[in-house]
């Protein structure tokens, strides 16, 4: 079975624009460490609830903002 990245979610217009209002939104910053009072560059869009073959599709869960939050790795 073939992962989510395989099939090119993370490549299509809509989340490219997505990732780019997230990241700004919350300020190019981690989220995570920012709860520690850590300042430290956000490298990824994280969903919270984890996108799977079964629900890329739902834009509920994929291309919701609220399910998704800057990260470092």
């Amino acid at each position: 079975m073939s992962a989510v990245s395989d099939i090119g979610f993370y490549r299509t217009p809509e989340w490219r624009r997505l990732r780019e209002q997230v990241l700004r939104r919350d300020q190019g910053l981690c989220q995570n460490c920012l709860r520690y009072g850590l300042i430290v560059p956000a490298d990824i869009v994280h969903h919270k609830i984890e996108l799977t073959l079964d629900n890329y599709n739902d834009p509920s869960i994929a291309l919701n903002e609220n399910n998704l939050i800057s990260v470092c790795k």
